[in-house]
């Protein structure tokens, strides 16, 4: 039933005039451990000049969001004496609600009322002790970093890529120096599969290991609504072979982010990395087909279709690269619970590989699925 709906028979029933009720959330419990038991305030507050008598929920029910979709928490009204409540003109009641925090879950977690007319309500919740509490901190430090996706083409021969990205919260949110939790290690790989020939083979693959500091939203500049954000360390780039198939880079970089609002909650990132070559002498002129910018720009919204487009120039005539990558979320009922985004990828240009970063080959259309967008930019 519509939340809106309910609330009205709510009111209704309780003989209460719908305007002079009004429902807020508080969290009853600051912080709470994974699995451990925590509780949330409901406070109604009369707004007329008459006593109203109103008949609180035996439970309320939460979602949170979560990287897989969302989280559903019930709690339950501790003190069920009294099936109603005589809230004075001008006063107000509070109803303490308890339950378990989610198991797997930790962090700050953003609970939504479903069928109540309120206010979100925060909770921090810790990882608890033993096994169960070892994989929460885990889960809890890691997230995605850049897209990971699993995709397939046709172009010259039948082919796949994928990507495998996460990045690894070193220090909690607890410490005392607050520089220190923008701190994180990161990985990634992303893979070039010869599907046509015979045994398969992969073609080529890059690994990423990188160290950085990471603030998604260091202040609202230029104006409000608008965010910008921050990226600055180090990372080694390699194909993982040796002899003269061996292809190796370090790079010390930053990484500015600006996003704007725009209209029906579209945004438009530009993101430029910009990036500096510490070590490359496997490969000495990477960077005239490389450049040093690997300028993002990203247009699109959350629930709908998201558009990144990587482009680099590099120092020779003619060189550099576009990717393009489109995505589209498929949690909808068409879909059932595939979950995920549909993928489309477009790449032209040299380096889509590091053994061909100085070869151009044919572009390349791609078509399958992605887990996660990575960063919001």
């Amino acid at each position: 039933m519509p939340s809106r709906t309910f609330a009205l028979l709510l009111f209704l029933l309780a003989g209460a005039p719908l305007h002079a009720l009004e429902l807020s959330l508080l969290p009853g419990t600051q912080e709470a451990a994974a699995g451990g038991s925590f509780s949330i305030v409901l406070v109604a507050t009369n707004d007329s000049t008459e006593t109203i008598h109103y008949a609180p929920p035996a439970h309320l029910n939460l979602k949170v969001l979560v990287a897989d979709g969302e989280r559903i928490v019930t709690l339950a009204r501790e003190d069920t004496s009294q099936p109603s409540v005589a809230i004075p003109g001008g006063g107000y009641v509070r109803i303490r609600y308890a339950g378990s925090a989610p198991q797997a879950l930790a962090g700050d977690l953003v609970l939504r009322p479903i069928d109540l007319p309120a206010n979100a309500v925060a909770v921090h919740v810790v990882p608890g002790e033993g096994p169960a509490g070892d994989f929460s901190r885990l889960t809890s430090a890691l997230s995605p970093y850049e897209p990971i996706y699993f995709s397939i083409g046709t172009r010259a021969n039948t082919n796949a890529r994928f990507q495998v990205s996460l990045k690894f919260r070193v220090f909690n949110r607890n410490t005392r120096i607050a520089l220190l939790e923008k701190l994180y290690l990161a990985y990634s790989q992303s893979s070039l599969w010869d599907l046509e020939s015979s045994s398969k083979p992969f073609r080529d693959s890059s690994y990423r290991p990188g160290v950085f500091f990471l603030d998604e939203n260091v202040s609202q500049w230029p104006f409000a609504g608008s965010r910008l954000g921050l990226q600055a360390g180090l990372e080694h780039e390699s194909n993982g072979k040796d002899g003269t198939a061996s292809r190796s880079i370090n790079i010390v970089f930053v990484r500015p982010a600006l996003t704007f609002p725009l209209a029906r909650e579209y945004q438009l990132t530009l993101a430029p990395k910009i990036y500096h070559y510490l070590d490359k002498e496997e490969n000495p002129e990477i960077d005239r087909y490389r450049g040093n910018v690997d300028f993002l720009v990203r247009l699109g919204r959350e629930d709908g279709w998201l558009f990144d487009a990587t482009l680099r120039r590099g120092f020779a005539s003619d060189s550099g690269s576009v990717q393009v990558d489109a995505s589209y979320p498929l949690r909808v009922a068409t879909f059932g619970n595939l979950g995920g985004y549909l993928h489309l990828q477009y790449f032209n240009g040299y380096g889509e590989s590091l053994i061909d970063y100085d070869r151009k080959l044919r572009s390349q259309f791609r078509v399958g699925l992605m887990v996660t967008r990575g960063l919001r930019w």
